[in-house]
């Protein structure tokens, strides 16, 4: 064996999967059980004096001790929390494996209550582990730092993803923005044990033949002596300086299983036979901490984003992201309603954070979504998945009822006379956008006045799908509660002069002339004081305009502003294997990039609060493609929205908005509330090809700044728009520069995401431009803007 590697610590665990390999009650009943189970062993091994009282099992998150603590009785309670204190039962501060749409401040809650549990126990709990997930954001990891977490153990899953610092089972202190840290072993595939044979496999699993290769022996003390061997001179070889060995292990060769007690024979047998040349122990992931923590004090230090490889799953399901992106919207709401009202409820919070932490759980959906998507688990676990997205919906939704009640609301839209109360939920001062909708078939006409003023308010009227929307812009300061009264009034069209060469008898505006200057451009252009935005059909978008700057803000080819992409790797061999074989990358070699062609504009909305000019495109992949532009005259702002009828495919498919402007900005998005700079501030090594942001994406610079909300869509994509080699972040300041794309859906999983995108929505997104503010402000300012300003009627 080896010169420098003297001991083996092994971590038993069960890789937590709420889904995957079964319905998802089924995967945490049978996690409450693994739990019950590791404690009877354990007790009765020190009952009968055996060596199972030297067993160790650790429970991966924390969501399942949890559970368990809910259906465990009085004696399974105290037997518990007594074989933690007796270092049997190891306790990890993770409460899920996330991907990055986890809700922040909903984790934080549930971690603080983890701590404060243990802690009253006499048990504080200093680490923590993770295993298959590829990333975990800066703001996970401050949690975790914040509520006492210092050690973290990762068991990174290579499969479309790699582990960070270009080298695993490698420590570092990973350092937050308030110089606080907190010590990683960025360690090997959680089934490492499985492949080396510390649980016997009759059947030799692919990750045992492809670490190290076929079985010379075939007693399986010796199996796991000769693997083990083989391991240890490669980290030898490697230069690996520590005279330990980090192993996890599951009790068979699958996510969710359960605690084996052949563990322990196995490990008798092995240091009877080898001790001398290596001894293995079973541990806790906190002991093994104390174990370790001397050996690496001088490990590297590092700031920066782990940026999740599986990001892109969450891609799979364009649907019930956009529905679980507005539960997080409203519950974002209701905290800061709360701040008014002062009114909390406990039930529907707590609801909602359970449920959009489950959502945001990595696993998705089950084993066989791709090669079998006709399964009825296939369609059970889907559609469970997507419940708790809306449970965590309807909480919210609920809940902001109540709040908005609380602060006045009627609750009857139906009258066309009636006042209405704007809360601005923005930290700072500003004119927003405000709108509430009527409840009838039609208005005649429309006035707004501010009672505390007696003005009148310039107020426009559109369609909506339950009558008449009405919409004006206001000044607020900051949390700012204003009221407004409303009045249907006569049509106040003005007659056409039939004295000016503007308009012919067929109504058709499209004359040049000095009397109305505006509606015989709105076919090819739309402007205010900030942006003009020029379109020709079968051209596209010609120009995006800045006026302020006098700089031409769109890009050519395939990075036009608002205008989408589809792109398509047709299945040449079968489902599962095209999806395989691409690896890092998002798209087969032979993948065909489609942009969208311009062939109808519609001018739907004309008057003195904003115009909307809807835009058609010819799109493969879709039955229905269209860009709705809605630009305000008092805001250097414009809403847009995508509309998709997404056809079905075996394919391999993406979806894209360009979102990259002609100027020499940084870009800048927030991951779990912290700020970063894609490429730039994030651990060496690690996933620069897309990113998961919280509201959107900032593109500063010190003149204008230019912000970018993506209210129904998480993943933005840097990488090059064709198959290629993969480069890894190297933290130079040109990554940032790349072009950038809202990734609104893609199918390139062959596993457990989701295959179909077929369906109707639309995607919500707005840009503003703002002077002379820093980025973190304006990272403050798009949160505000995700948030908006809550309007309701309060009376006749």
């Amino acid at each position: 064996m080896g010169n420098t590697i003297k001991n083996v610590y092994i971590v038993h665990h069960s890789h937590t999967d709420i889904g995957y390999t079964d319905l998802q009650e089924q995967v945490v009943y049978n996690h409450i059980y693994n739990i019950k189970k590791a404690i009877h062993m354990i007790d009765e091994g020190y009952k009968q004096n055996t060596d199972m009282r030297f067993f160790k099992w650790n429970c991966e998150t924390y969501y399942c001790v949890e559970q368990f603590l809910a259906h465990a009785d009085e004696a399974e309670k105290e037997l518990f929390f007594e074989l933690v204190r007796r270092g049997n039962i190891g306790i990890s501060g993770t409460y899920l494996n996330f991907n990055d749409l986890v809700d922040c401040g909903a984790l934080s809650r549930k971690t603080k209550q983890m701590q404060d549990l243990f802690t009253a126990h006499g048990l504080p709990v200093n680490a923590a582990m993770n295993a298959d997930i590829n990333g975990i954001s800066m703001g996970a990891r401050d949690i975790l730092i914040e509520n006492g977490i210092e050690f973290l153990f990762t068991n990174i899953h290579t499969h479309h993803g790699m582990y960070p610092l270009y080298k695993n089972q490698t420590p570092y202190f990973w350092e937050a923005e308030n110089g606080k840290r907190l010590l990683v072993w960025s360690g090997e595939h959680y089934n490492l044990g499985n492949a080396l044979g510390i649980v016997y496999n009759k059947n030799t699993y692919y990750m045992t033949k492809m670490y190290f290769g076929g079985q010379n022996e075939t007693d399986p003390v010796d199996i796991l002596h000769e693997n083990l061997k083989k391991s240890i001179k490669e980290y030898e070889d490697d230069g690996y300086p520590y005279p330990f060995y980090i192993t996890s292990v599951s009790g068979v060769f699958s996510d969710n299983a359960p605690p084996n007690p052949t563990i322990i024979p196995m490990i008798n047998a092995f240091n009877e036979r080898y001790g001398e040349e290596v001894r293995l122990q079973m541990v806790t992931v906190s002991e093994l901490y104390d174990l370790i923590r001397d050996a690496v004090k001088n490990a590297p230090i590092y700031r920066g984003d782990l940026n999740d490889w599986w990001a892109n799953g969450v891609g799979s399901t364009p649907y019930s992201v956009k529905h679980y992106k507005e539960a997080q919207r409203l519950a974002h709401i209701c905290d800061r309603l709360e701040e008014k009202t002062g009114i909390h409820n406990d039930a529907l919070a707590d609801t909602a954070d359970e449920n959009m932490l489950l959502y945001a759980e990595h696993t998705w959906g089950h084993s066989s979504t791709i090669t079998n998507p006709y399964d009825t688990m296939v369609q059970n676990l889907d559609i469970r998945n997507t419940s708790y997205a809306s449970k965590a919906h309807e909480a919210s939704a609920m809940r902001k009822n109540e709040q908005c009640h609380a602060l006045g609301d009627s609750h009857y839209y139906y009258n066309t006379t009636g006042t209405v109360k704007a809360v601005n939920l923005a930290r700072t001062a500003g004119k927003f956008p405000v709108e509430f909708y009527v409840e009838t078939a039609k208005m005649s006409g429309i006035r707004v006045t501010d009672p505390s003023t007696g003005a009148e308010i310039p107020a426009q009227m559109s369609a909506h799908p339950r009558g008449v929307l009405v919409s004006f812009v206001s000044f607020f300061e900051a949390g700012e509660e204003k009221t407004f009264r409303y009045e249907e009034i006569p049509d106040q069209t003005k007659p056409a002069s039939t004295r000016v060469a503007f308009v012919g008898a067929e109504r058709v505006r499209d004359v040049e002339n000095n009397h109305d200057t505006e509606s015989y451009l709105l076919p090819y252009q739309i402007e205010n004081d900030w942006f003009k935005l020029s379109y020709r059909i079968g051209e596209g978008f010609t120009s995006f305009y800045d006026k302020q700057s006098g700089k031409e803000l769109l890009k050519d080819g395939i990075n036009t502003f608002f205008t989408p992409l589809y792109e398509n790797t047709e299945i040449r061999t079968d489902v599962y294997e095209e999806r395989r074989r691409i690896g890092r990358n998002i798209r087969g070699l032979h993948a065909k990039l489609y942009q969208a062609a311009l062939t109808d504009v519609t001018v739907t909305d004309c008057g003195p609060v904003f115009v909307t000019v809807k835009f058609t495109f010819s799109l493969p992949g879709t039955v229905h493609t269209a860009v709705i532009v809605k630009m305000y005259r008092e805001l250097p702002r414009i809403d847009f929205k995508l509309q998709i009828g997404k056809t079905i495919s075996h394919d391999i498919e993406s979806m894209f908005l360009p979102l990259s402007l002609n100027t020499e900005t940084v870009s800048y998005i927030k991951k779990g509330g912290v700020m970063m700079r894609p490429g730039i501030d994030q651990l060496p090594g690690t996933n620069m090809e897309y990113y998961t942001a919280d509201h959107g994406v900032v593109f500063a610079s010190d003149d204008a700044s230019y912000l970018v909300s993506t209210l129904d869509t998480a993943l933005l994509y840097q990488g090059e728009m064709r198959h290629h080699p993969i480069h890894l972040c190297d933290n130079k300041e040109e990554n940032n520069a790349r072009p950038l794309y809202s990734w609104i859906m893609n199918n390139t999983w062959e596993t457990n995401f989701k295959m179909d995108l077929s369906g109707f929505t639309e995607y919500c997104y707005a840009i503003e431009r703002v002077s002379g503010e820093a980025p973190n402000a304006s990272l403050d300012r798009l949160e505000d803007r995700d948030l908006g300003v809550v309007t309701f009627i309060t009376g006749e």
